[in-house]
């Protein structure tokens, strides 16, 4: 029939709400970022325009500069006229005149999504990709072995940004997401809804049921109180959001893992093509418990040590039972940013997902990166794997030997023995011996096969103490695989050698890897030995098993408390999946924004470089007990009770 009236199929068919939601939500993001970027140029050029004005009335400037600034101040004047600006007096003398305004809207919170959702939209273009995002259109019941089809209410692009939201805004449950984000316009209105929508909700779904909530899992539906489900109460009039958080949550928990996996793996391709990772990247692997309560859903249980305070006031190990999920990253060193990650339950042991989360890191960088380094803790100490890491991969790792190792008694004997010569006893004190060390690290001469090296803490600190051990060959471990391999009892069988740095003295010892001793070598009594299959420096060596460290603050500290790693909004595995992938993509793009800050800042740097925390707490600071009132030009920040001051309406002392 369109061919037959000369029109090109599609055209003049109505848009869906979901359309033109997803339409309007990029209309928004372009227009917010235009406005910022034009604010910006405008300060940037009064900036420049205000000093040329003064070095004028300072003297000494020509008439054509003069000139030249007195066309820059005009030209910029212009483009104020067409930019929503900050003007407070204005307002407050629009308000006291009882003139219109274009709104009100509060000023509280966190007001930088505009910023992730440009670099989702216009940067990285991955509205697409989170388009393909979405969970089956079907399922076979398990009980009656029927077909049911999923009937969709919003578009899977607008439940996967609104997830994505959930992570970056930082909320903790289903509640919270409900009363700070689904029912806030500063976030529904970006994201595409309407006023309307926020306010009465998209759908008319469940709105016969308000005032009322389940009797437990299933049951019947009954009256609720003050103590039931905020959208559902019915003392909250007028205000039901633009969606219930369950509809997020059933969203969540039916993505599948290989597709989160696609969009994670997607998007650290994109970030190594564009160039955000070095040619040699160096990287550290950990992972990373999320422990739940017993009654979740498909966790796993792992026995655990745990110190408690006695009657004596000695901590006394009691063994635990935890439930809980863990999940594997690799991190670049450089940026921060996790190259790969892997989720399962908490039982599983450390070294299984290891080559999977490496090769699939491999694999994101691959034709614009390569990587050459990886440090690992003691939970990765598999001979089998670490010889693939080198012998296949050519990766150079770095990881820690345990007490019990023949390689460590190695290491340590090799010290003290040339410790026990230069000092001209068999055995001494342990100060005479690090005293020993630190000459000999003076003299920087290699004694059979082993070096010192010493570098200062700074004033009144105590130096780092090291030494390098080359040509260990008690390393049946190592080699395809590992200790239990056959490959030790042939006549052909030469061990492969691998280096060492003994650490004498590490005054700032991070507690990441004391932690990881307790847990993985709980007996371990001397001094630490650090392996790696190739000679180096023994601080190189040695620093590069202290970038371990960063892991743990940069990625696991960092998305446990301010992006939601560990919580979900439904109590199921796949609930937990889901969360851990999302909160992963919100540390990646939070990175990366950082990274584009500090390029843009550069020649500056006059503004204090954050962290997500500390940006959250000042931003709450500024804007707390605010609102903002505009009209289409110019917009003004003020207290509540100065806004009312200003319309006239009385509030008492």
């Amino acid at each position: 029939m369109a061919e037959k009236n000369g029109k090109a199929p599609g055209v003049g068919k109505k848009k869906s709400k979901n359309e033109e939601r997803q339409e309007r939500m990029q209309q928004n993001v372009r227009k917010f970022r235009q406005m910022r970027s034009e604010v910006e140029g405008v300060k940037r050029e009064e900036a420049a325009v205000e000093k040329a004005e003064a070095e004028m009335a300072a003297g000494g400037a020509s008439r054509q500069v003069e000139r030249s600034v007195g066309r820059q101040r005009a030209a910029m004047e212009g483009r104020r006229l067409v930019l929503l600006q900050r003007n407070d007096e204005l307002i407050e003398a629009m308000l006291r005149e009882k003139r219109p305004i274009a709104g009100v809207a509060s000023a509280e919170g966190p007001t930088e999504c505009d910023e992730l959702l440009h670099l989702v939209v216009e940067e990285l273009k991955l509205l697409p990709l989170l388009s393909e995002l979405k969970p089956p259109s079907s399922h076979v019941d398990e009980k009656t072995g029927e077909l049911v089809r999923h009937r969709e209410m919003y578009s899977p692009q607008t439940l996967n940004l609104l997830s994505l939201l959930v992570r970056d805004v930082g909320l903790l449950g289903g509640p919270d997401v409900q009363a700070n984000l689904l029912t806030d316009p500063k976030w529904m209105v970006l994201m595409g809804f309407t006023m309307a929508e926020v306010k009465e909700g998209a759908t008319r779904r469940s709105e016969s049921l308000r005032g009322q909530t389940r009797e437990g899992a299933g049951g019947p539906f009954a009256e609720t109180d003050e103590l039931g489900p905020v959208r559902n109460r019915g003392d909250v009039e007028e205000l039901r959001g633009a969606m219930s958080w369950q509809t997020l949550a059933s969203h969540e928990e039916r993505l599948e893992e290989a597709a989160l996996e696609h969009v994670v793996n997607t998007v650290v391709a994109q970030l190594a093509k564009r160039g955000y990772f070095g040619r040699r990247v160096r990287a550290c692997l950990d992972s990373t418990p999320q422990e739940v309560p017993p009654s979740f859903e498909g966790a796993g249980v792992v026995k655990k040590k745990v110190k408690v305070q006695s009657k004596a006031r000695k901590p006394k190990a009691l063994e635990v039972s935890v439930s809980g999920f863990k999940t594997w990253y690799v991190m670049d060193i450089a940026t921060g940013i996790p190259l790969a990650l892997a989720f399962d339950t908490i039982n599983r042991p450390e070294n299984e997902p290891a080559r999977r989360v490496v090769s699939q890191a491999m694999k994101n960088l691959e034709g614009h990166g390569k990587l050459v380094s990886l440090a690992v803790d003691r939970g990765f100490l598999d001979g089998d794997f670490l010889w693939w890491l080198k012998e296949e991969q050519k990766i150079d790792w770095v990881c820690p030997a345990k007490e019990k190792m023949d390689v460590t008694n190695e290491a340590r004997e090799r010290v003290n023995e040339v410790l026990a010569a230069a000092s001209g006893e068999k055995s001494g004190k342990k100060k005479d011996v690090l005293d020993v060390a630190s000459r000999l690290a003076r003299g920087c001469a290699a004694t059979e096969g082993v070096r010192f090296f010493e570098r200062d803490g700074g004033p009144g600190r105590p130096t780092l103490l090291v030494a390098q051990v080359d040509g260990l060959s008690r390393t049946d471990f190592y080699g395809p695989g590992g200790s239990n391999s056959s490959r030790v009892h042939s006549k052909k069988y030469r061990p492969t050698e691998l280096s060492a740095t003994v650490v004498l003295r590490w005054p700032d010892r991070n507690a990441d890897d004391l932690e990881d001793q307790e847990e993985n070598d709980p007996e371990a009594k001397g001094p630490l030995v650090l392996l790696s299959p190739i000679p180096e420096n023994g601080l190189v060596r040695h620093d590069r098993y202290d970038e371990r460290s960063l892991i743990e603050n940069r990625v696991n500290r960092e998305a446990k408390q301010n992006l939601c790693l560990g919580a979900s909004l439904a109590r199921n595995a796949a609930a937990m999946r889901t969360a851990v992938y999302l909160a992963t993509l919100a540390l990646i793009l939070r990175r990366v924004l950082s990274i584009i800050q500090e390029q843009a800042d550069r020649q500056e740097r006059r503004r204090e470089t954050l962290g997500l925390k500390r940006y959250r707490r000042q931003t709450e600071m500024r804007t707390r007990m605010k609102i903002m009132v505009f009209t289409y030009e110019h917009y003004a920040l003020m207290f509540y009770d100065h806004f009312l001051e200003l319309v006239g309406v009385p509030t008492l002392p």
